[in-house]
C-alpha cells in the first residue's frame, strides 16, 4: 500500500537532482520519513491518553454523584400519604 504523502515527498525531494546522488537521497528520505512516523505516533498516543483520561474523569465524577444511596421517596410525599390514612 503506497502512501500518497510519502510518494509526493519523494517526488519533491528528487526534483531535478542527478541520479548519482540517489543513494544519499534515499537515506535522507528514510530519515525524514522515520521522523514523521515517530512524531505522528507520539501525537496519536498523546491523543489516545488525553481521550482516555477524559473518559476516566467523566466516569469518576458521575460515579461520585452516586457514592451514597439516595432515598426514593421524599419526606413531603410520605407525609401526605400518612395524612390521608388518618
Amino acid at each position: 500500500m503506497e502512501d500518497p504523502i510519502e510518494q509526493r515527498l519523494r517526488e519533491l525531494m528528487q526534483g531535478n537532482q542527478a541520479e548519482d546522488c540517489e543513494s544519499v537521497d534515499d537515506a535522507r528520505m528514510e530519515r525524514v520519513l522515520h521522523r514523521v512516523h515517530v512524531r505522528s505516533g507520539v501525537f496519536d498516543l498523546l491523543g489516545l491518553f488525553a481521550n482516555w483520561g477524559w473518559v476516566i474523569s467523566e466516569g469518576g465524577s458521575r460515579g461520585l454523584r452516586h457514592a451514597r444511596p439516595a432515598r426514593r421517596g421524599t419526606s413531603a410525599s410520605s407525609d401526605s400519604s400518612n395524612n390521608q390514612s388518618t
